[in-house]
């Protein structure tokens, strides 16, 4: 990753994101720009298929 600025990382429900997203871009950052890109922990089902 390059450039200047903040990365916060929260682990949410996926169906909660969009309301967290829009807390976030409403509130916290006034005047910034925000970004996100959500990801998913695949771990629990990659572990579920190594298992079979």
């Amino acid at each position: 990753m390059m450039g200047i600025g903040q990365v916060v990382t929260l682990r949410v429900p996926a169906d909660r994101l969009r309301e967290v997203n829009r807390a976030i871009e409403s509130t916290a950052w006034g005047g910034y720009r925000t970004e996100f890109y959500p990801t998913y922990d695949y771990k629990a089902a990659a572990q579920k298929l190594r298992r079979k």
